[in-house]
């Protein structure tokens, strides 16, 4: 009977010894787990991409390390006077397929952490330096970025004022006061986050600008220039002046119209009054100068009809001719109200 009870005992201890391992190696296996997906490079930096794919840029810049401080910009060389104006959900593109393909440590402990994705059905990559910070319970390391994730996007728009991403329109200029009242390029830099390419562009009356990506990488300053170029509206409009500026020559009954660009002198002596016309109106096509939209050399063709009468021997004809002249525009600029300001050059 106690041989019996003693075999019983020794089954049980030994059952739930068994017991007692598997649970142990349960825990264990869970634990590495959690570390794994959690608590380790990988898990972190997985994290940080996925609030920036959820549009949570708050859960984002919140992780340790992540958010734009002057010391971690002044440590990655990178401007403290950006503007925030990018780090914003709204603007970011549709980004999936999040995938870490590398996480390598270097010999000062720190983890290179190299992630790819798709946004907006582009490829992304972001290669992210992590560190380790602490533990939890001894057990779970805590992690931090090592440099800043942000990044610098400098954003230049040529011959316009602003840009366009995703229905917002912004102004470098508002960014970045400090720039010639009349330049002709402005540009600003903005804080932007990793694996979220903004597709920038411009449209206005007058102006159009192709579409233009502006991806970059953790930690570095990246040029992107927002070229605007005139729209059929713009030239028609400028055509318009033009052609409106040499009728008003036309109606000049002299034979050199003050501040135009044809005129004629003649030796004999003129009866009434030169009458004008226009035949051929210059074409416009504007491209742009140094501080503003300017024009080549044009051609036209105006009309003179006027009598005239010979200081030789005192005949007198009327004479139709016509009068090649060549012209330009040295500014054309867009008024805040969208008039415009058309200097003719001299």
């Amino acid at each position: 009977m106690a041989e019996a009870d003693a075999r019983t005992r020794r089954r049980a201890v030994l059952l739930w010894s068994a017991v007692g391992v598997l649970l142990l190696a349960a825990f264990a296996a869970g634990l590495g787990a959690v570390q794994r997906t959690y608590y380790s490079p990988s898990g972190f930096v997985q994290a940080f991409a996925g609030s920036i794919a959820s549009h949570d840029v708050a859960a984002a810049l919140a992780m340790p390390g992540a958010a734009p401080t002057a010391a971690a910009l002044e440590s990655a060389h990178l401007p403290t006077g950006a503007s925030r104006e990018l780090l914003r959900s709204d603007v970011l593109p549709s980004i999936e397929d999040i995938r870490i393909t590398s996480d390598s440590a270097g010999t000062d402990g720190v983890h290179t952490v190299v992630v790819h994705a798709v946004a907006d059905g582009r490829s992304v990559s972001a290669s992210f330096r992590v560190r380790q910070t602490g533990s939890v319970l001894g057990l779970l390391p805590t992690w931090s970025f090592a440099s800043t994730p942000l990044a610098i996007s400098r954003i230049a728009v040529a011959h316009a004022t602003t840009f366009s991403v995703r229905g917002h329109v912004l102004s470098p200029r508002a960014a970045s006061p400090k720039q010639p009242a009349g330049a002709f390029t402005v540009s600003a830099d903005y804080l932007v986050l990793p694996l979220a390419p903004l597709e920038l562009s411009h449209t206005s009356a007058f102006l159009r600008a192709a579409p233009v990506v502006a991806a970059v990488s953790p930690g570095s300053i990246t040029e992107t220039t927002v070229d605007a170029e005139p729209t059929p509206s713009f030239t028609s409009a400028v055509q318009k002046e033009v052609n409106a500026f040499l009728d008003r020559c036309a109606e000049q009954h002299v034979l050199q119209p003050a501040g135009c660009p044809f005129g004629i002198e003649i030796d004999d002596r003129v009866q009434g009054d030169p009458t004008w016309s226009m035949s051929t109106y210059p074409v416009v096509r504007l491209r742009p100068g140094d501080t503003s939209w300017t024009t080549d050399r044009m051609t036209g063709v105006a009309h003179l009809k006027v009598t005239v009468q010979s200081l030789f021997d005192g005949s007198v004809s009327t004479r139709s001719d016509a009068e090649p002249f060549a012209m330009s525009l040295s500014s054309v600029t867009i008024r805040s109200d969208g008039s415009l300001a058309i200097v003719v050059a001299q």
